[in-house]
């Protein structure tokens, strides 16, 4: 069969609510690649449409559509992509009525009833979507019967919701294909946002799925709560092809926790220098994961950045949010960083349940107090499928009435005790008190003297507005 995936056309501005989106990045969605190659390793001819990175109308995607003539139209959405899919879909069934469309992603495996409930989609992918998804092209191309396959969310008869049990997730993920890269016509259109990377094009690599931490706000619906790694060899052979065939200087690894173990770190850096392939990379971590012989063998092998997710500034707050890290162990984790060389950045979130004005000013104190080179502040969003959605009114008022809102900018929780207003002036209040510092600003200046500076440089620029206006700009 011939399958269109389809990842829905979404601006910046509306990934991030505002301004600020002219510096945010663009990833390969390696979900939907990791689709298109098993597919073709089960036969079938696979065409995919990044409307976002490629800056696609809904009409455009209908004409690529047409192009490629698919038996099946597959659509990937976030949450806060959802009424661009919507549209898309709208748009498909208006023109190509006796194509099949399906969903998934991360909106369908977190909230199936809204996302099946518009009536556009004869299917949800719920969960991991290699297997289901497979399972079910196969079963509409042979005229089988489909709606007993596993992972799969469709409207019954009756006019309910049918939610299929779940499968279990792939063990081994070394079985799976590398991501199609050879449908990415030009990988210099994914990059991270301007000041977190050294050399282009980049590529964000996975190596893991599932997350065995705990915390409150975290949505595990699509790779659950359990931890499965790739082994060091085929992470390896993904790096080698990808900065031989395709040209990528640099990488960016994107688990949620890339430094959960060392010994596999080591393993994958011996492999690559045995091949005499250094490249610079950057990767997510908790403080709590690594100690300083680590940090300082990945300084060794190529690393110049490490995101840390912090969250807060509050003991309190960690603990409700069930972090489960301490503020002493931030200090202690990025002084071993700063002493090895090696540039840090925080995550961190404000508007938690039981946040208050003065926790907030706790985390801004302590961020400050920290040796990080930059930050980012996000809105706690109470994504459904996180153990926060379920108890979340409890603390505060929730409006979940438009999912578009969904982008970690735009409150669309706000705890007892704060308003809106409050929570996005001290958010820009954070911003302007983080970056305004002389060593920020130096450390931003230096990053801007390598190739593509200006440009970069550029792109920040016209995110200010977004420190300095009022409501949402």
């Amino acid at each position: 069969m011939r399958v269109l995936i389809v990842y829905p056309p979404i601006t910046k501005a509306e990934r991030y609510g505002s301004s600020i989106g002219a510096s945010g990045g663009s990833q390969i969605p390696l979900g939907v690649f990791y689709l298109a190659s098993y597919l073709r390793r089960g036969g079938h001819a696979v065409g995919v449409v990044d409307g976002e990175a490629e800056d696609l109308t809904e009409d455009e995607c209908l004409a690529r559509a047409r192009e490629f003539r698919p038996g099946l139209v597959g659509v990937s959405s976030t949450t806060v992509a959802f009424h661009r899919a919507v549209a898309f879909a709208v748009i498909l069934r208006e023109n190509m009525p006796e194509t099949p469309l399906v969903i998934g992603g991360p909106h369908v495996s977190s909230n199936p009833r809204h996302a099946l409930g518009c009536g556009l989609f004869l299917a949800g992918v719920v969960g991991e979507g290699e297997e289901a998804f497979l399972e079910l092209v196969e079963a509409l191309e042979a005229g089988r019967e489909w709606r007993a396959i596993r992972n799969l969310a469709y409207v019954g008869g009756t006019g309910g919701l049918a939610l299929n049990p779940r499968r279990p997730p792939v063990r081994d993920l070394d079985s799976l294909p590398f991501p199609a890269y050879d449908l990415i016509p030009d990988m210099d259109r994914y990059a991270p946002p301007p000041h977190n990377y050294r050399a282009r094009p980049v590529a964000n690599v996975i190596t893991s799925r599932g997350c065995p931490n705990s915390c409150t706000f975290c949505d595990q619906n699509v790779f659950g709560r359990e931890l499965r790694q790739r082994g060091p060899d085929g992470i390896a052979e993904e790096i080698l092809l990808l900065h031989g065939r395709h040209g990528i200087r640099e990488i960016a690894f994107v688990d949620d926790t890339f430094t959960i173990n060392p010994v596999r770190i080591r393993g994958i850096f011996d492999r690559l220098a045995s091949r005499n392939v250094r490249l610079p990379w950057t990767c997510m971590s908790r403080v709590n994961t690594i100690g300083r012989e680590d940090v300082l063998y990945m300084k060794q092998a190529g690393c110049w950045r490490i995101s840390f997710g912090i969250e807060s500034g509050d003991e309190e707050i960690l603990r409700r949010i069930r972090k489960n890290i301490t503020l002493d162990r931030v200090r202690e984790t990025l002084g071993w960083c700063r002493e090895a060389g090696i540039e840090t950045s925080g995550f961190f979130m404000i508007g938690h349940p039981g946040e208050t004005a003065e926790s907030i000013d706790k985390t801004v104190a302590f961020a400050l107090s920290l040796p990080l080179t930059s930050m980012v502040t996000t809105i706690n969003t109470p994504i459904p499928g996180s153990e926060q959605y379920a108890s979340i009114r409890s603390f505060g008022s929730l409006d979940d009435t438009d999912w578009s809102k969904f982008n970690y900018w735009r409150p669309v929780f706000v705890p007892r005790g704060l308003s809106e207003a409050a929570l996005l002036d001290r958010q820009k209040s954070f911003y302007r008190r983080f970056y305004l510092r002389p060593r920020v600003v130096l450390s931003f200046a230096r990053n801007f003297f390598r190739p593509g500076g200006l440009g970069r440089f550029a792109s920040l620029l016209k995110s200010l507005p977004f420190l300095f206006a009022r409501g949402w700009k």
